[in-house]
Order: structure tokens, then sequence, then C-alpha cells
């Protein structure tokens, strides 16, 4: 049964976990970043014994980026469903204002049965 206050509920909590967790992920790049430089200038300055700790810190940026990626995918793809879903509603507003349908969900039946969809 499609339960609005869960969805809500579970909408505001994924929505606030992605937005902690790119907190996270911009602190960790900007530490990368300075230890890349660091490394660098050890290279340098030292020789190419700091080739390998540099190419691991490349290679922990391009993933920490790639996870942003990710959640800027997911907040978008939430975005688009916003979008439809209201662009939906105001389709069906046109076509049956709410005020007129005189009718509800049966009882004991939630909307995707009512549908027909499993």
């Amino acid at each position: 049964k499609v339960n609005m206050d869960e969805a809500k509920s579970d909408l505001v909590n994924v929505l606030s976990r992605l937005e902690a967790h790119w907190v996270v992920l911009e602190a960790e790049l900007v530490e990368i970043n300075k230890d890349i430089t660091y490394c660098e200038q050890c290279v340098q300055k030292y020789g190419e014994y700091f080739t390998y700790p540099l190419q691991h810190l490349k290679d922990l940026k391009r993933i920490k980026k790639q996870k942003m990626k990710d959640i800027i995918k997911a907040m978008e793809a939430f975005n688009d469903n916003l979008v439809g879903g209201k662009r939906l509603v105001k389709a069906l507003e046109r076509d049956t204002p709410i005020g007129t349908m005189g009718t509800s969900l049966g009882e004991g039946m939630d909307m995707r049965t009512q549908a027909g969809l499993p």
C-alpha cells in the first residue's frame, strides 16, 4: 500500500543523506587536492619514490569525483520525477479537477491495485 507520509519521509531522508555525503566528499576532495600538490612537490624534490603515492591520490580523487557525479545524477533524477509529476498533476486537474471527482480510493485498496498494477 502506498503510504504518502512514509514516502515523503523516505524522500526527505534520502535527499538529506545525499547532501550529507556530498559535503563529506567535497571536504575530502579539498584535502586530497592539498595532498596531491604536496606529493607533486615531493616527487620534484625527492624523486620517483613519491610517484606511487601521487598516483594513489589521483585515483582516490577520481573515485570521489565519480561518487559526486553519481549524487548529481540521483538529484537530477529526483528533480526530473518532480517536474514530471507536476506536469501530470496539471494535466489531470485540467481534465478532472479534484473537487469534482466525488470518488476516493476504495477501502482496502491502494492506488496500485486500483490502477491494475501488481
